[in-house]
């Protein structure tokens, strides 16, 4: 009788046993195809925004300068959004590891759904300087969330695959920005260029309502500023070269490049043929992106990300010298190419080095610096441009970029 009773008890917790491995395992599978939907949409997102963001290259500086705004207003304006940016992006990238990433996130394309509209309206400086504001409030939204929701869904052996993979599709969309923001100011002019932009913005936000789950973290710690004291020493260097390449960065190709290229500038090209260029390039360099991706998991990220960003820099200091459009073109995306590889790379150190529980806040922090050194880089770029010419901002970034490359080689570790 005991005998019978102890078999059925085994008998019992194997079946026990059996089911909630089963549970778990439908829980785990559930989970995952979570996971990767949100990965997708987050892909998909990325691919829009940043087709917003490509056009946006092509048109703002174009609209601005048609619209009667000098340099120094440009850079004013873009500054503005900077600026704002930084001041508001840490609150939300350490609140968001409260109460989660996807309200911030949505809020954040609603906004940037509103203020791309608002551009048919605009028709001054101070017009602009108020709407690149707002669109610096909507990227503080999400530019240190997007990363961290990133991270906090991968794992880290995957993450250069995974940031390669976002990057790759993020450049695509910029590519195809740049050929849709040249084809249809040129066809259509300004004002359907944004209310196509608009749409854009809308498909992204409905993207994320319905595939992006709400994660959340742990943490108690609200915002708070003695959480920065706690950085990691990795996060620490990568500050310093966040802040150098939006110094030179952001400025030369938002503002340079395209008046650099398009009439009456040196290259002397119209816009269409300016924005199928742009397109190209950033489409070519987007592979890139997919292959320094599965490089960066594979191999030693700090080495990788130090020489490609080392090859990066010859080509963008001989841009400038031959005002010929094959020769900029070739230099161009060779320029992009390296880039492109040595993104990854950055990405999957970055993830690796911010905190778990403070991810959110740690991304903010390195935003905060890149939003500085864009700010600066704007406005001595919007004061000194008609003084200096086109050829020292492409030096200046090439500099640049010899002083990270060495700065991530010798002061990071894997």
């Amino acid at each position: 009788m005991g005998t019978h009773f102890y078999l059925s008890s085994l008998r019992c917790n194997h079946s026990s046993a059996r089911a909630s491995n089963a549970r778990k395992k439908e829980t785990m599978e559930i989970e995952s195809t979570s996971k990767r939907s949100a990965i997708l949409a987050l892909y998909a997102m990325n691919f829009l925004t940043s087709s917003g963001f490509g056009a946006f290259g092509v048109i703002m500086p174009l609209y601005m300068r048609d619209s009667g705004v000098s340099f120094a207003g440009l850079g004013l304006a873009f500054s503005a959004f900077g600026i704002v940016m930084g001041a508001t992006g840490m609150f939300f990238g350490a609140h968001s590891d409260v109460i989660g990433r996807k309200p911030y996130l949505v809020l954040s394309l609603i906004l940037r759904t509103v203020v791309t509209f608002f551009y048919t309206q605009a028709a001054s400086t101070v017009d602009f300087v108020i709407l690149n504001a707002l669109s610096g409030l909507s990227t503080s939204l999400s530019s240190a969330i997007v990363p961290a929701l990133m991270t906090d869904l991968t794992k880290d052996s995957e993450r250069g695959r995974r940031f390669g993979g976002m990057g790759g599709f993020g450049w695509m969309g910029t590519g195809l920005g740049y050929f849709l923001g040249g084809a249809l100011s040129q066809i259509f002019g300004y004002f359907w260029s944004f209310m196509f932009l608009t749409v854009l913005m809308l498909v992204s936000c409905f993207l994320i309502l319905l595939l992006v789950p709400s994660y959340r973290l742990p943490t108690k710690e609200r915002f708070n500023l003695a959480l920065a004291k706690q950085l990691s020493p990795n996060l620490k260097i990568w500050l310093i070269i966040t802040f150098f390449s939006s110094l030179v960065m952001g400025p030369v190709e938002v503002m340079v490049i395209p008046l650099y290229a398009v009439q009456p500038g040196p290259l002397g090209i119209d816009k269409m043929i300016f924005g199928s260029f742009m397109s190209i390039s950033y489409i070519l360099t987007s592979s890139t992106q997919f292959i320094g991706g599965s490089m960066a998991d594979k191999y030693g990220r700090r080495k990788l990300a130090s020489l490609f960003r080392l090859s990066s820099a010859p080509f963008i200091m001989v841009q400038p010298l031959f005002p010929y459009f094959a020769y900029f073109a070739s230099m161009y995306i060779l320029e992009g190419i390296g880039e492109g590889l040595s993104q990854p790379c950055n990405n999957a150190m970055i993830a690796s080095s911010v905190r778990t529980e403070h991810r959110g806040f740690d991304y903010s922090i390195v935003n905060l610096s890149g939003n500085v050194g864009g700010t600066i880089g704007f406005l001595a770029l919007g004061s000194t441009l008609d003084t200096i010419g086109f050829t020292y901002p492409f030096v200046i970034r090439a500099l640049a970029y010899i002083f990270m490359a060495i700065l991530i080689y010798l002061k990071l570790k894997d």
